[in-house]
């Protein structure tokens, strides 16, 4: 196992809304975050929109501060010596901010200044960095003429111009077209080769299986799963197979019929013109029943192949489950609150009761007073 180089211990985080100096809402953007990202790995976080991967990112670049828990780089915590430890870093947001005015050295230049680089290291380094990034044919253009993923590759030199042990990417392939984004992969490659580590969030998860070695899943900011991609869809294939059919004659009336068996799921159906594609999750066992009821349902059964897990499925297998968790347990706590609220009616209704007969016998008691 690759020794450590970033770690994330308990990551609290979250985001206040104020009214007139009062907080009037509190949304916990990270909830008890830990992961750990190995030297030389290609880390892929990954997460539903709203999970808390930017909040994340902001954290360990020091952009945001954390309300409680450790983030390390080589064992050292990033808040402590700051200059030091996040000098280890180099980012690549997803809006790429440069000037539009300056040549790609004068760039170089200006960020270079942040890490007290001389002008001599800037030049040196950034000739490379160029020549590796292929833009040294545009040293005498500004960055307002260069294209998107032009641009995005000087921002990329821009973050290793400092020579970091780790690359931060937040949606690398934003807004590139797929020349770009091929490119971009194989640089990302060789930069990895060449002893780099990389963690990158990215929505493309075809784009993640193909580049990262390793991923972490985060959703409602809490880790989900993490490990080699390998490991982790060969959990998944281990609870169930997917099958693919080509099918005709394939209505809801079957669908209800399959998904009645609660053993069954069908993760997707496309619709291939005469033909349909069903994907199916389910044991192995079951695919004779499947067949047999599909076929004395009248469907017809073109072809059943073996559907290969991508991290894809994985990833929407685990958000899946995760919604299902949580709408359970809204489900019991409606439950629970209806009970609470019923008790506390029927006590209530006691009180009064309890009230009443106190005032009644108080009333008798002073009438026999008065008898008296």
């Amino acid at each position: 196992m690759a020794a450590t180089l970033l770690e994330l211990n308990k990551i609290q985080k979250d985001y206040r809304t104020r009214s007139y100096g009062r907080v009037i809402r509190t949304h916990k953007a990270l909830n008890n975050l830990s992961f750990k990202v190995g030297k030389g790995q290609i880390f892929g976080f990954l997460g539903p929109n709203g999970a808390g991967k930017t909040t994340t990112i902001k954290c360990i670049t020091g952009i945001l501060r954390s309300d409680s828990g450790t983030i390390l780089i080589d064992g050292k915590n990033i808040e402590h010596n700051d200059f030091e430890n996040k000098n280890k870093i180099g980012f690549l947001p997803e809006q790429v901010g440069l000037y539009g005015n300056l040549t790609p050295i004068q760039t170089l230049k200006y960020y270079g200044g942040f890490y007290s680089l001389s002008d001599s290291t800037i030049e040196e380094r950034g000739k490379n960095l160029l020549e590796l990034l292929g833009l040294n044919n545009s040293l005498g253009k500004t960055v307002d003429e260069f294209s998107l993923g032009m641009k995005k590759r000087l921002a990329l030199a821009t973050a290793l111009l400092h020579e970091p042990e780790i690359l931060v990417l937040d949606e690398p392939t934003s807004g590139l077209d797929p020349r770009g984004v091929k490119a971009l992969r194989k640089l990302l490659l060789d930069l990895n080769k060449k002893g780099l580590t990389i963690l990158l969030s990215s929505h493309i998860l075809s784009e993640v299986q193909e580049i990262c070695t390793d991923v972490g899943i985060i959703n409602n900011g809490k880790m989900v799963t993490q490990g080699p991609i390998s490991e982790i869809i060969l959990a998944v294939e281990k609870t169930a197979i997917k099958l693919s059919l080509r099918v005709n004659n394939f209505t809801e009336k079957e669908e209800k019929i399959l998904t009645k068996n609660k053993k069954i799921k069908i993760t997707n159906k496309k619709d291939l013109g005469k033909h349909k594609m069903i994907l199916l999750e389910l044991k192995e066992d079951l695919i004779p029943w499947v067949t047999n009821k599909l076929v004395s349902n009248g469907t017809q059964i073109y072809s059943i192949e073996p559907h290969t897990t991508t991290l894809e499925d994985v990833f929407l297998s685990k958000i899946e489950d995760l919604e299902k968790e949580n709408q359970q347990l809204k489900e019991i706590n409606k439950e629970n609150k209806a009970k609470n609220t019923d008790e506390k009616n029927v006590t209530n209704v006691t009180n009064v009761y309890n009230i009443s007969d106190s005032v009644i016998n108080r009333s008798n008691l002073g009438k026999e007073d008065d008898k008296k």
